[in-house]
């Protein structure tokens, strides 16, 4: 992660989330892809989910600073996604949903701040599924 990334990332995840509406309108897209993705919100506790989104966007940014900790969170949340049956597709899905979200939401949005972003979630999702098997990819 380059450090001009990390700034940019940072600022662009404090004008987004200072806004209202922001983790409510990206959850409505992240849904409308498909009906796979709504059926994995059925009964869910919508109000904790933005809470743990906004909570984990911030741990990305801190431990992408090297901060420790970072390993041991992603490794968490793949192990707790793949119990969910959710593969490689749907986070790409998730990352779709959340770069346009964040294009809606940031008046400062240019290609550098997706750039940043693009990098950010990339590495992320890179490292949830370094140690797991991906039946997805494996079947093509």
């Amino acid at each position: 992660m380059y450090k001009e990334d990390l700034t940019h990332f940072r600022e662009s995840l404090a004008r987004v989330t200072a806004k209202t509406g922001f983790f409510d309108s990206f959850y409505d897209h992240f849904m409308a892809q498909s009906e796979e993705i709504a059926g994995f919100f059925v009964n869910r506790d919508m109000a904790q989910l933005k809470g743990k989104l906004k909570e984990t966007l911030q741990i990305l940014a801190d431990t992408s600073e090297g901060r420790p900790g970072f390993g041991l969170y992603v490794e968490m949340l793949g192990r707790i996604h793949q119990r969910l049956n959710v593969n490689r597709t749907h986070f790409d899905m998730w990352r779709d949903a959340l770069l346009d979200t964040v294009a809606a939401y940031d008046e400062h949005y240019n290609p550098r701040v997706r750039l940043a972003w693009e990098r950010m979630i990339d590495s992320v999702i890179d490292r949830l599924f370094s140690n797991q098997r991906d039946p997805q990819k494996e079947a093509s």
